[in-house]
């Protein structure tokens, strides 16, 4: 029969024959207390009658989040690169991913080591292994730029895992990824803001394949709805003539300003055309390695860090495995203005546009 006042901490570590900081810890779901401790000590307090008081669990987090955080595990990155290991030599995006990813779990309490998944030899079995030597209990997952088969025979049962972007898509991840249905209004906005009239947008279906039609999608809804028409070059991505059917596009068109990928620049120098004088540019992904060039800002920073808090969440409340019920986070991208795209000057004596 349940008590009729809520047990102290200390009650139940007396019942349960162990330490009050273990019982605290149990209760809170530590992953550091074994499962079996841990549904005891559950089972015990809950007979007891006891229950979480939330007022008293929001000031026991205040208090930790004031305090240096203490060490609580080591999380895993997954470099996915086949060329090689190294955090370095990863895409612009991945890079940021991993450095935001890094930032926060130390602001967490972890610490976030890269994992190469092309390593020889590795396979879900060693890759099992390997975590459970290294005593990590969370993986952070980006993109996958070539299918790793045997991912897929992998156990996920042990693991946290959380998905950046479209990674394992057919796999039941919880994930954190951009907003691509509000990057493509928001960039066409600011677009017309600077003062551009003929706006086109240039993406290839490979591109667009790759993040579930995160591109065409809103922008056909644009097209349809929007307050201005939009010109848009879909090309292929893998094809020989793609740069030809771009520059085709370009003379057929002559745009004021081009949303689109690097190919589009690219096409736009082979054409002699000067950015920003002839034909403004804006990137669908800004990367410091192009300062001077200007877009939207997928912020993948705040995406890895966002996949941090995702993960501590999962392992807070001792959750492992592929979830039932799959949760996706959406950040919203930013606009980054830069020379290649710069305010419109109207032409002295002729109306705007």
């Amino acid at each position: 029969m349940p008590h009729s006042r809520i047990p102290t901490t200390r009650e139940i570590a007396e019942a349960c024959g162990c330490s009050q900081s273990t019982v605290s810890n149990a209760l809170r779901g530590d992953h550091r207390i074994s499962d079996e401790t841990r549904r005891r000590i559950q089972k015990t307090a809950t007979d007891m009658g006891w229950r979480a008081n939330p007022l008293a669990s929001a000031f026991m987090a205040h208090l930790r989040a004031t305090r240096a955080p203490r060490y609580q595990a080591t999380l895993a990155f997954a470099v996915t690169n086949p060329a090689g290991p190294r955090v370095e030599d990863l895409p612009h995006n991945q890079r940021e991913n991993f450095h935001g990813a890094r930032a926060r779990a130390e602001e967490l309490g972890f610490r976030l080591e890269p994992l190469w998944l092309h390593e020889p030899g590795l396979n879900a079995g060693n890759l099992l292994r390997v975590l459970h030597n290294r005593g990590i209990p969370g993986l952070v997952l980006p993109g996958l730029p070539q299918p790793l088969p045997w991912l897929d025979d992998f156990p996920w049962d042990a693991l946290g895992v959380v998905a950046l972007g479209q990674a394992l898509q057919q796999t039941p991840l919880h994930r954190v990824s951009i907003d691509y249905s509000h990057s493509i209004p928001m960039a066409l906005r600011r677009l017309r803001a600077l003062g551009y009239r003929r706006i086109g947008v240039v993406v290839s279906t490979a591109y667009d394949h790759k993040v579930n039609h995160g591109w065409l999608y809103p922008l056909y809804y644009e097209q349809r709805h929007g307050v201005r028409p939009i010109r848009t070059c879909v090309f292929d991505g893998s094809s020989a003539t793609d740069r030809l059917r771009v520059r085709g596009w370009i003379e057929r068109e002559q745009p004021d300003a081009i949303l689109g990928e690097y190919l589009a620049w690219h096409t736009l120098r082979d054409l002699g055309l000067r950015v920003p004088d002839d034909v403004a540019f804006a990137t669908f992904d800004c990367s410091p390695e192009h300062p001077e060039i200007g877009g939207i800002d997928q912020r993948h920073d705040v995406i890895g860090a966002s996949a941090v808090d995702l993960l501590a969440t999962q392992l807070l409340h001792n959750e492992r495995g592929l979830p039932s019920v799959c949760k996706k986070l959406l950040i919203e991208g930013g606009w980054r203005d830069a020379p290649s795209v710069p305010e419109r000057v109207p032409l002295r004596g002729l109306p705007h546009g």
